[in-house]
């Protein structure tokens, strides 16, 4: 192993699996790996086991640094891994909030290596970001967000340094998307309009007004609660909540109108349900804002999946479904944006 543990599927080795395991030494007997996932700035695998005795878990999902530099990179600027790490270690436990179960986390100083063993949620499967979602996948999704938002740590959110990464990243957006864009813009120019890339530009143009805004209420965020980064059963019902590497503390309407954004493939859709969808997130909510002040939030934030999908986009390895997903990122909440006329509100 490069360091006090396994950073890439092959360093995985029995001894180290029956620790984190408590199982006895010489009890697994074999154990293979296979990829899975999409993931951008991390690489998964999901590890099969063949145990001796006990009731152990036949299978797992290890999570670790990227293989590829760029992403590697970018998850240490923005604090990803730490984030990510961050949560299973310390508020998944006991939060309410349905995502897998850790079996080991740990990460080092530097925050460039990290592992994550995780419970396997099959046959739970992920969402697909490029088909888009259903009504159900979207409803189930949101009163997870309701119970995100509700958490209260005893020791409050101080407690918890990575929690507060958001700051600092925010602060490096707002340097670096400005010099980006117009490589966003020439990168996407054949698969975004031209109506989408101006209002970017104009975006763009108010950034620091849009980062200086004071949310009027600060919860625990998922920061990225698209389909991707979620698994649901067959009948749409959420399983889990995945990808924890923008968890931070933030605006709760930016996760509501991030997801609502971003998973509507039809624009009608959207309309037809949005409002509903808001009403619905709000009467879950344990200490919810009125929904007018709400829905003044969720407007402005409609710009917050365009923001990652630029910021993503110019940060990770570069593939051909990635850019059909920052794509497909970006113009849906483009288009809700476009609607609910949020440019004047920023």
């Amino acid at each position: 192993m490069s360091s006090r543990f396994p950073v890439r599927p092959e360093e995985f080795e029995t001894s180290f699996i029956e620790q984190v395991f408590e199982a006895a030494p010489g009890s697994l007997q074999s154990v293979t790996h296979e990829p899975i996932g999409t993931g951008q700035v991390c690489d998964s695998y999901r590890f099969t086991c063949d145990w001796a005795e006990g009731d152990r878990p036949a299978t797992f999902i290890a999570k670790c640094p990227s293989a590829d530099p760029v992403s590697r990179g970018a998850a240490a600027i923005f604090h990803l891994y730490d984030m990510e790490v961050g949560w299973y270690r310390d508020v998944a436990t006991g939060s309410g909030v349905c995502c897998p179960r850790s079996y080991h986390a740990d990460i080092t100083e530097d925050e460039q290596e990290f592992v994550l063993l995780l419970q396997d949620m099959t046959p739970a499967a992920q969402g697909d970001q490029l088909t888009g979602a259903s009504l159900v996948q979207v409803e189930t999704t949101l009163a997870a967000a309701a119970a995100l938002h509700n958490i209260r740590p005893e020791q409050g959110f101080e407690a918890y340094q990575w929690l507060h990464h958001g700051a600092g990243n925010s602060a490096f957006m707002e340097n670096s998307l400005p010099k980006g864009y117009p490589l966003f813009r020439n990168r996407f120019s054949g698969l975004l309009s031209s109506d989408i890339l101006d209002l970017g530009q104009e975006l763009i143009d108010r950034l620091a007004r849009y980062v200086a805004h004071e949310p009027p209420e600060l919860t625990i965020t998922h920061g990225d609660m698209r389909l991707d980064n979620i698994l649901f059963h067959a009948d749409g019902r959420v399983a889990a909540l995945v990808d924890w590497q923008t968890c931070s503390l933030g605006n709760p309407a930016n996760d509501i109108a991030y997801m609502i954004g971003t998973s509507f493939a039809d624009p009608a859709d959207r309309r037809e349900h949005e409002k509903a969808l808001v009403e619905d997130y709000l009467a879950a909510r344990s200490m919810a804002q009125n929904f007018e002040t709400f829905w003044t939030e969720y407007r402005r934030h409609a710009f917050s999946g365009f923001i990652m999908a630029i910021n993503a986009s110019l940060h990770v390895e570069q593939t051909e479904r990635g850019d059909r997903m920052f794509a497909a990122m970006a113009e849906r909440p483009a288009q809700m944006a476009l609607d609910l006329d949020s440019l004047s509100l920023v």
